[in-house]
């Protein structure tokens, strides 16, 4: 595939499904946030992904979407022990995880949006190739 149609893909495809996967849990998350499941309101959205190269892996977006943060933006402050565990419980979803890497996010951050505080994770630490191959070795 050359530079122009990924470039083409990226922006025309790509963008429209990163923006549903956004809209879908911003919506699931004020559902639980309405219905008393859940004492604090998660919203999620594109941002900035971390500068370090670490970070990058082949499908990567633009640096400027590389990231997703999940901000809780109304309930109690929140720990940055809770922001771990938050995010931990996220990036144990193998297929979530996996999602986020082929929508082209680099980046995971929690952050509390009272505190400004926050943890970030490469989402490509967390993807797990290879687990099924070396299982049935």
């Amino acid at each position: 595939m050359g530079l122009i149609d990924k470039v083409v893909n990226f922006f025309v495809k790509d963008s429209a499904e990163r923006r549903k996967f956004v809209n879908d849990f911003n919506n699931k998350a004020k559902t639980y946030f309405q219905s008393l499941t859940v004492d604090t309101l998660l919203e999620a959205e594109m941002c900035y992904g971390n500068p370090d190269e670490s970070y990058r892996h082949p499908y990567s977006a633009p640096r400027i979407v590389s990231g997703i943060v999940i901000r809780a933006t109304a309930g109690a402050e929140i720990p940055v022990d809770d922001i771990i565990l938050i995010g931990k419980i996220v990036l144990s979803d193998q297929a979530l995880v996996r999602r986020m890497f082929v929508l082209h996010w680099d980046t995971f951050i929690i952050e509390d949006a009272r505190t400004g505080k926050f943890v970030d994770w490469r989402i490509k630490d967390f993807v797990n190739f290879g687990g099924f191959l070396q299982g049935r070795r």
